[in-house]
């Protein structure tokens, strides 16, 4: 059948759509196909958009085969089309041809996949503000141009999962294997090698990244070497030789800066200014080899581009993936800090386990002390802020003091475990059978660890809080809570008509969040250089003298992240019911140590007739229910962040959960009570202060 007929519509409908000649999607097409020629030669790029929208579009194309997908059905029908209608490829040809031609694919090849500000919140301001307002208008930028057509994460799979033979039939229906398209495109690859090189040698030199290379001084910087050997490489005087050996130094100096992270503190900015620089030296390392390289790192150098630019066309208007890329390794920093002291929490002997008992017994004493010292904050009816403030500042000083006398809060743990857990996951991810043993014991040891704590907190609140009460009787001539505050305090906790489900939730969103913030205090302590800026303080050393100034430097330094973590929970707990009392939410604390010392008092007030009492009983089932979503929410959070940090996925949470379901099945002795002492084992144990000691 000529070609030309083929252009009528009902012959076009027969012919590619027998089953169903009234199929919308085929009408579409067959208005594509048959677009007047003067109007497309001014808006050739608008009709490009319509193919590949046509592609994305609703409804079901006809002739699709067995297990083929509507996207494959729509791209075999439009090669189809193509091929048996030469004016209908001469048409896709001749508007890909014109919209590349007289373009500059510089920022292309430059900015495309590579974030375009030097500054994290500029890159999000940026970012923000394009998902915002209108897309300008093509012109002539070829990466305009791809993001026209490649304007979603679906679009962008579907070019990269294209079979070979597809693609191939695709690129030569457009026209971009032509010699016409490359000469179009190399003015773009060798501009882009020279502002990428001028961009590299800017960052790599910038003050965050020199300061952490102190041993090399900015004349022997590989980074300002980048720019010389690309003008040599472009000029034909040097060979790809030294400017590749010059993009090792330079990534390597780039570890050297990460290495010494733990040191020196880190940032967003810092985070991003280091991924920014590897992406200017992957870039440029594909730019110059598809110029100079051999035809096989070429060719692959031509594929790895192409992901990138197609990839990076869809991510560069995503704040997600700017979050992400710049936030994990700052994440997996502050996790990590967070967690420095979880293997202190993994009791591993009966020795171990006495002295965690011990620590949390004094924690669970503290305890009984706050929640007498909160009844008068409430007593007094301050304003709504300096009520949350006094609470705040009361549960802030309790925690500070437990720090300082090495007590232990159990539900503050699992946050800090599951950084030490994560750890361990990770030093397996390469194996190919990774041995979970060693992690099911980690596991165990950090579960009865987290019992012991909880234990000792618990029974120790409920005799303290009775002592301080009959004290406070014997004192005062009346209980700590009147009767109309007991009743109250039972109603508000019982386990299932109030909000003690919800609110023990949000408890252990907000433990895991103050171990966040531990680890956020303690690298800004050392990000900001605070450890010598105390150390040689000039009033300080004048005050103290200069080995008082040095001791108190260290001191802060190793009780920062505790400060930062106790005071931030203390006034977590304190403002956020506050605040969600505004937004008529009535969520409280209901952490359960505190959930168990309130009872305590409320149950004194009421006398011994109150463990006859259904209400009082269910109220006293919170304990345990509390405890164990405290817990729970607290690791669930810490953990999956821990290992998302790492780059772990689900699939090591899955299977080391499954291997600890069965040995908890098989022996859950040891996931509560740990082995006796082995005489002869010489190792580290715990002290109260939670620290190792030989």
């Amino acid at each position: 059948m000529a070609d030309h007929l083929l252009l009528d519509r009902n012959l076009f409908l027969t012919r590619f759509g027998s089953s169903d000649p009234n199929n919308r999607v085929l009408r579409r097409l067959h208005g594509l196909v048959t677009a007047d020629d003067a109007w497309l030669a001014d808006n050739g790029i608008e009709w490009l958009e319509d193919v590949v929208h046509w592609l994305f579009e609703r409804g079901q194309a006809p002739g699709s085969r067995e297990g083929e997908r509507e996207l494959d059905t729509r791209t075999r029908l439009l090669i189809t089309a193509a091929e048996e209608l030469p004016p209908f490829a001469e048409k896709l040809r001749g508007a890909m041809v014109r919209a590349l031609m007289g373009s500059s694919a510089t920022l292309l090849f430059t900015d495309t996949g590579v974030p375009s500000n030097f500054g994290f919140w500029g890159e999000l301001v940026e970012r923000f503000s394009s998902n915002l307002l209108p897309s300008p208008p093509v012109g002539r930028e070829v990466s305009r141009l791809l993001g026209r057509l490649i304007d979603s994460p679906a679009r962008a799979d579907w070019v990269l999962s294209m079979p070979e033979g597809t693609r191939a039939k695709l690129t030569a229906l457009l026209g971009l294997d032509t010699e016409t398209v490359k000469r179009a495109l190399d003015p773009g690859l060798r501009e882009a090698a020279v502002l990428l090189a001028s961009r590299i040698a800017t960052q790599g030199v910038s003050d965050d990244l020199r300061k952490r290379m102190p041993a090399m001084a900015v004349a022997g910087s590989p980074f300002l070497l980048i720019p010389e050997h690309v003008k040599g490489l472009l000029r034909g005087e040097l060979s790809l030789a030294p400017l590749q050996a010059t993009i090792v130094a330079c990534r390597s100096c780039l570890r050297d800066v990460t290495a010494s992270l733990d040191e020196t503190g880190i940032s967003i900015d810092l985070v991003f200014r280091l991924e920014l620089v590897n992406a200017l030296l992957t870039r440029l390392g594909h730019l110059v080899t598809i110029l100079y390289g051999l035809e096989e790192a070429r060719e692959l150098a031509l594929v790895q581009l192409e992901r990138e630019l197609i990839r990076g066309t869809v991510a560069d208007r995503t704040l997600g993936a700017l979050w992400q890329s710049s936030t994990r390794l700052l994440a997996r920093r502050v996790v990590e800090r967070a967690g420095s002291s979880g293997e202190h929490y993994v009791t591993k002997t009966r020795t171990e386990q006495q002295q965690m008992l011990d620590a949390a017994a004094g924690g669970g004493a503290i305890t009984a002390v706050m929640v007498f010292t909160k009844f008068f904050i409430a007593f007094a009816h301050p304003p709504p802020f300096f009520d949350a403030l006094f609470v705040g500042l009361n549960y802030a000083w309790g925690f500070v003091a437990m720090q300082l006398l090495h007590f232990a809060l159990a539900t503050k743990q699992p946050a800090m475990t599951a950084a030490t857990l994560a750890g361990a996951i990770e030093a397996q991810r390469d194996e190919e059978r990774p041995e979970l043993s060693p992690l099911v014991d980690l596991v165990a040891r950090a579960s009865r660890t987290q019992f012991t704590a909880l234990v000792g907190n618990v029974f120790v609140v409920i005799p303290f809080a009775i002592a301080i009460g009959l004290l406070f009787e014997a004192t005062s001539g009346h209980h700590v809570l009147d009767t109309a505050y007991a009743e109250k305090t039972i109603r508000i906790h019982d386990p299932i008509f109030s909000s003690t489900i919800f609110s023990a939730v949000m408890t252990g969103v907000w433990l895991w969040a103050a171990s966040l913030i531990a680890g956020a205090a303690e690298n800004y302590f050392v990000l900001r250089e605070l450890p010598g800026a105390i150390a040689t303080n000039r009033t300080l050393r004048r005050v103290f003298g200069a080995s008082r100034a040095s001791r108190l430097s260290r001191f802060l330094t190793e009780q920062a992240s505790g400060f930062g973590g106790n005071v931030g929970f203390g006034l977590l707990l304190g403002f956020m019911p506050m605040l969600f009392v505004l937004v008529g939410l009535p969520l409280e604390v209901r952490h359960v140590t505190f959930v168990t010392g309130q009872l305590a008092y409320a149950g004194l007030a009421l006398g011994p007739e109150a463990f006859g009492r259904a209400d009082f009983l269910w109220a006293l089932l919170s304990i345990p229910m509390v405890g164990l979503i405290n817990f729970g929410v607290s690791f669930t959070f810490a953990i999956v962040v821990a290992l998302r940090a790492r780059g772990l996925g689900v699939r090591s949470q899955v299977t080391l959960a499954r291997a600890v379901l069965r040995r908890f099945l098989s022996g859950p002795r040891e996931f509560f009570l740990a082995p006796k002492d082995d005489p002869g084992d010489a190792s580290v144990s715990l002290s109260p202060a939670g620290e190792e000691r030989a």
